[in-house]
């Protein structure tokens, strides 16, 4: 039997953590479980990428076929888990991207093949974390300004991309394409719990508590500043992205995001 969990997102529900204290942890999981990150997928997460626009077949069997070769590596695993948002496609608000509506797709793909690897010896679950509507979309628009060219202010922006954030309507979408169980968790929830949003994996995975002493709940990656009122830095960046070039709105971005030097120290005489 291998039980095979997959965490395909969503972007900006704590991730970037939870794929930081799996990297941190492959040693001390294995052999019972592989874990396989975004560079351990091969082309996959480009393929399901592509997809996400024209929705071409071809788009769907290259993500199959990338998949099937990941699979096949791990025949024998009694666990994997994979975490990679870049399974389920671009983040919303992209040109052309205006919701996770190519997901169900690629979920269903990636359990036709897993199944046809693994046959009846498989255990297939999947497990989505969530975030509400509002804090998801400001995160949403946030990452686009800063690493983007998005020039929408995050006012406009959460209201032209208000239908992307049902994560839940996705959710339950996935698990009638995959026929798999799925089981969703809001980050405001799973913060709260002992290892933090990393816990409701380590449930899924069985990991008795012992096991777990070396996963402690800790900030979230790859959030917003803290020094700054966040949705006016965010649209202070969206204002740098329509007034310049993209190199120039970078290196300027660079310098609006730069840590504040910290004040001189007095010596003393």
């Amino acid at each position: 039997m291998t039980r095979l969990i997959v965490h395909p997102g969503f972007h900006k529900t704590a991730t970037t953590t939870v794929q930081t204290q799996l990297a941190e942890a492959r040693a001390v999981l294995a052999p019972d479980w592989m874990v396989l990150l975004r560079d351990d997928l091969l082309d996959a997460p480009a393929a399901a990428r592509a997809y996400c626009g024209p929705r071409s077949p071809l788009d769907l069997g290259l993500f199959q076929a990338a998949m099937a070769d990941v699979l096949e590596a791990q025949l024998g695993a009694p666990g994997v888990v994979i975490s990679c948002e870049g399974l389920c496609g671009h983040m919303p608000g992209r040109p052309g991207i205006e919701d996770y509506s190519a997901a169900p797709a690629l979920m269903a793909a990636l359990a036709t093949t897993a199944r046809k690897i693994f046959g009846a010896s498989l255990d297939l679950q999947f497990y989505l974390s969530t975030r509400s509507a509002q804090p998801w979309l400001e995160s949403v628009h946030w990452q686009h300004v800063r690493t983007g060219t998005l020039t929408e202010g995050c006012a406009e922006f959460c209201a032209r991309m208000a239908g992307a954030a049902a994560l839940d309507t996705i959710a339950a979408a996935i698990a009638e394409a995959t026929s798999a169980p799925v089981r969703a968790v809001p980050i405001e929830v799973s913060t709260l719990m002992a290892q933090g949003p990393i816990t409701p994996l380590l449930d899924l995975m069985g990991l008795p508590e012992p096991a777990r002493s070396g996963f402690r709940a800790q900030d979230r990656r790859n959030g917003r500043p803290r020094r700054a009122d966040p949705t006016k830095l965010a649209n202070r960046l969206a204002q740098i992205n329509r007034r310049f070039p993209p190199a120039e709105a970078r290196k300027r971005k660079a310098a609006v995001l730069a840590p504040a030097p910290k004040p001189a120290s007095k010596e003393t005489p």
